[in-house]
Order: C-alpha cells, then structure tokens, then sequence
C-alpha cells in the first residue's frame, strides 16, 4: 500500500496547488489586484513550504500555459496579426537591444566580468508574456492592438532568445558556432510559419472528416490532439512548448464556426489548468538560493539594481520603438510593461550561467527576484493604466 502512495502523489499535489491558486486568487480579486497575482503568491507559499512539484502536475501546468496560448491565438485573426507582425518583430528587437544595453550598464555598476555581464545581458532578453496575456484577458483587453503588438514580440523574442542563449553558452565554453545559431533561428521561424498556414487550411478537411467519423466532440478533440503534438514537435527541436500553440490558435481563427466550437470547448480547460502553470512558475523561486544570496551582504545593492534596470531594459526598449513606430505614449507604455515579466526562459539563461560558473550566486538570487517582483508588479500596473 505504501508503495502506491507517491504514484497517486500527484492527484494530491494537484488538488493543493488549484486550491492554493483559487484561495489566493479570491484575496487577491478583493483587494482590486489581477487574478494572476494570486497564481503567482500561491507558488511562492509552496515554494516557501518546500513543496516540490512532481512530474504529472508539471505535465497539467505545461497544459494549461499551452492551452492559454491556444486560446489567446483563436482570439485573433491571421491578417489582423500579420499585418502588425512586422511592427510587433521590431518592439522585440528593440526590447533585446535595450536589455543588453542595460546588462552591460548593470554589469558596468556592479563591476562584473565580461562572461558574467553577457550573462546577465541575455538574462534580460528573455521575456515571458504569459502573465501579462492573462492579465489582459482577465481585463477584457485580448483583441487589442498593444496585445497583439505584445504577443507578436514574444514570438520574435522567444526566437532571438534562444539565439542568445546559444551565444552564450557558446562564448563560455569557446564553442560558438554561428551557423547552428542561424540554423535554431530560421527553423523556429519556419516552424511557427509554416503552423499558421497550414492550420488555415485545415478546417474544411475538418469538416468533411466530422461527417464521417460522427464521433463525440470531434473538433475539440482532434484540435487538442494537433495541439498537444505541435507542442511536443516543438520541445523535441529544442524550441519553446508554446511557441506552436498561439499559431495554430491564429490559423483556426480564420474558421469563425470552427473558432466558436473550439474556444467554447477549450475555454474550460484554460480555467482549471492554466492557474497550475503560473503556481508551478512561482514555486520555481528558490528561496534557499536567495537567502544564500543575501548573506554575502552584496545581495540588497545588487537585487535593487538588477531590479530596475531589469524593469527599464523592456519598458524603454519596447516603448521607444513602439513610439517610433506610431503608436500612442499610453499603448506604447502598455506594451512596454507588457514585456517585462521574466519567467521560465530567464531561468533557463540564469541556471544555465550559474551552471557554466560565469555567474555568481548574488546575481543569480537577483534574477531571481527580478522574476518574483514582474511577475507580481506588470499585472498591478496594467491594472492600474487601464482603470
């Protein structure tokens, strides 16, 4: 008997984190503050608790992100997206080009090597605009032109992420090869390219096929199946889960009967599912790394500056160019915040660093923060814009 308890483990761990992620979320909604937070505050507490999340609720929270994404994407249509993708592509360069600016400012400040300073660069870099879409969702505000300008360049920085994480590595193992670097760039464009075309065309095939098979809800099902698989595709090529999922959200939009089916159907899904993703991104914080952190007395002066050029590398990067571009100073602001958040691919480039031994502990716990304090911050202030 024993010996099954850690296999069913998981339905308990799940129950914990929904039911964590609801209670703070019902705190959170009653002091005027995005749902979000409370997702966020829930993983914290577990993370404080020690609580480590096992292998299946892991699978259920990279579930519920791709869902999300998937969702968002049947929110828009294919021209509307493309016609300010290039836009979009150029706020997201603009905001890499402000995060290194302000990696080596910071690097600068604090005195640190060139390897460590490249590493906070690319630290910065990685945007993760999963809260902010569903902080925009929750606020009615998915379909507008910041969001689409905001979830266009996280495609785009999503792809350049990856990039620069492979300079990196590359320059601290004196290994770097361009030509593999290009060749990851090109192929996450291709892929996500070639996902939103093809996904376009598949709703008549659809059609035809449901008359056949007459089987119990056919197009949520095999659309959650073509998700599931692209999202698996995408991380067996090394490239980000949701990456594929907001295309093929994007190329069944086009379908407004197929879209309507679909979102009805996945909507239920992105409710349970969604909250674990963002509890599973709290949790993430290791605390133990950041008291470690704070006690080599450094931590407080390097958090706070690592804090707001964190901040500034994306809202003046992102901003400006958005500026540039023609947008308003209040949507370019929205945008601007809206790619602040860090999460998982800033993990990855800090772990990574840490583990290369070009970044130090101090630095890394001030990443960490980074995360902890955008993750909880971007929601309130958009809230705030908004209303």
């Amino acid at each position: 008997m024993n010996s099954e308890a850690p296999v069913f483990g998981w339905m308990l761990n799940i129950a914990l984190m929904l039911a964590l992620a609801k209670v703070f979320e019902a705190l959170v909604v009653r002091m005027g503050l995005p749902r979000v937070v409370g997702y966020v505050i829930a993983g914290l507490v577990l993370a404080v608790l020690g609580f480590e999340i096992d292998v299946v609720s892991y699978a259920f929270a990279l579930v519920g992100i791709i869902v999300m994404l998937f969702y968002a994407g049947l929110g828009e249509t294919t021209k509307e997206f493309l016609r300010g993708l290039k836009k979009a592509g150029l706020v997201a360069c603009g905001g890499v080009v402000g995060a290194l600016a302000c990696g080596f400012i910071t690097g600068l400040i604090l005195n640190l090597s060139y390897s460590e300073t490249l590493a906070l660069s690319v630290a910065f870099s990685a945007t993760s605009v999963s809260i902010t879409v569903k902080t925009l969702e929750e606020l009615g505000r998915l379909g507008s032109i910041e969001s689409r300008v905001i979830v266009g360049a996280a495609v785009v920085d999503d792809v350049l992420g990856l990039s620069l994480i492979s300079i990196m590595v590359g320059v601290a193992t004196e290994s770097l090869d361009p030509y593999s670097i290009l060749g990851t760039t090109v192929l996450a464009f291709a892929f996500w390219a070639g996902v939103v075309v093809s996904s376009e065309r598949m709703p008549r095939p659809l059609m035809k096929l449901s008359q056949v098979m007459r089987v119990e809800a056919f197009f949520l099902t095999i659309t959650f199946i073509i998700l599931i698989l692209l999202s698996y595709l995408a991380m067996y090529v090394k490239l980000s889960a949701i990456l594929l999922a907001y295309a093929l959200g994007l190329g069944l939009s086009s379908h407004h009967y197929l879209r309507r089916r679909v979102a009805s159907g996945i909507y239920p899904l992105v409710a349970i599912f969604t909250p674990l993703f963002f509890v599973y991104a709290g949790s993430l914080v290791d605390l133990e790394e950041i008291a470690h952190a704070f006690l080599t007395g450094t931590y407080l002066i390097t958090a706070l500056i690592v804090l707001v050029f964190g901040f500034l590398s994306k809202i003046l990067g992102c901003s400006l160019t958005a500026r540039l571009l023609g947008f308003d100073k209040r949507t370019s602001l929205i945008v601007g915040i809206g790619m602040v958040p860090r999460a998982e691919v800033m993990l990855v480039a800090a772990a990574m660093a840490l583990e290369l031994g070009i970044m130090s502990y101090h630095v890394y716990g001030a990443l960490l923060t980074l995360i902890i304090v955008s993750s909880i911050a971007v929601p309130i202030m958009l809230k705030k814009i908004y209303t």
